[in-house]
């Protein structure tokens, strides 16, 4: 075989190589991917039985370890530490851990000084590549995908720190976030009538926290209350008729609002009732204006300036403003 068709062979045999380690690649990651999935949607990251305390109280461990495991008070240190001595960027760590070492030399054992300090470095491994790998934080709206990683997230974790010293570091903040996601899932998923939705939330409630009292997620505005009904029952209300719908937001408004508040709310239905048949009958005109054939456009344009006076007065200017940047965004 001539040095040609050698070096040839080898090229080709190094690119057949290169695609099947990234056939690998990513059919790994789609397995990593399917494997996470089917646990976020069978189990829980954190039920009931992590006892994480909602209401977040101080440390409830006086102790920084425990049998060599981190506890609250070892978190509390580690967050201080971080913030005691920050840094601008990752070039910066060592000096960073080098002043981090000294202080918990100047304040602990020899022993217990290094075992902290190795944990430290462990948890900071955690926290700089969970908030620099894209594979831990890819932007997305969708709270299922963000469980996943949630999920991923605190393998990552356990893998690095230990199931017990992840949990105890990181445990409260994932399962608080895990819960605000699942509750997100349920509140937004358009599968589901308002009733059914009301009793996911609460056994998923049960289900992550027992019969602890709670407030994460929840608001104790009456209006923001008011508008979370509202989404809850958003397939009931699209299909119930004029009437029904309108007589099932009187019966939730009385949930949250007083009579005086009820009534001001009426005013207001009233109000953008009037603007929306106002809009509709000068949307008419104004097609009726464009369709005419013995008018100019320039003649047109004036004629439906007139127009656009006579259905919003003062507020012509405003709508004109408006029209004009709601038909450069179709453009």
């Amino acid at each position: 075989m001539s040095k040609k068709k050698r070096f040839f062979l080898i090229l080709i045999i190094a690119a057949i190589s290169a695609f099947a380690a990234l056939v690998a690649f990513r059919l790994i990651n789609y397995l990593n991917y399917e494997v996470a999935k089917h646990y976020v949607e069978n189990y829980y990251i954190f039920d009931k039985n992590f006892p994480g305390n909602p209401q977040k109280p101080s440390a409830s461990s006086n102790t920084l370890l425990s049998d060599g495991t981190a506890t609250g008070k070892t978190l509390e240190l580690f967050r201080f530490l971080q913030q005691r001595f920050a840094v601008k960027s990752i070039n910066e760590l060592e000096e960073h851990f080098n002043k981090v070492r000294q202080y918990l030399d100047g304040r602990l054992s020899a022993s217990g000084a290094s075992r902290l300090f190795e944990m430290y470095k462990k948890y900071m491994e955690c926290v700089i590549e969970i908030a620099n790998n894209p594979k831990y934080g890819v932007k997305t709206p969708d709270p299922k995908i963000i469980l996943i990683l949630l999920y991923k997230g605190h393998n990552f974790r356990r893998d690095r720190l230990g199931k017990e010293n992840a949990d105890a570091l990181f445990g409260m903040d994932v399962k608080e976030r895990e819960y605000l996601l699942r509750r997100s899932l349920i509140i937004g998923d358009n599968t589901l009538y308002g009733k059914e939705k009301e009793n996911r939330l609460q056994e998923l409630k049960s289900d992550m926290w027992s019969d602890a009292v709670i407030s994460i997620g929840e608001d104790n505005v009456p209006y923001n209350r008011y508008q979370l009904k509202i989404q809850l029952y958003r397939k009931d209300l699209a299909e119930w008729g004029e009437r029904e719908r309108k007589l099932k937001i009187e019966e939730f408004r009385k949930e949250f609002f007083s009579k005086e508040q009820i009534k001001r709310l009426r005013e207001v239905d009233d109000q953008i009732a009037k603007e929306k048949t106002n809009i509709e009958r000068y949307r008419a005109s104004e097609k009726d204006i464009s369709n005419l054939k013995n008018m100019t456009q320039e003649e047109k344009d004036k004629k439906i300036k007139t127009l656009q006076d006579e259905f919003f007065g003062g507020e012509a200017d405003a709508f004109r403003r408006r029209e004009a940047m709601r038909k450069g965004a179709e453009k």
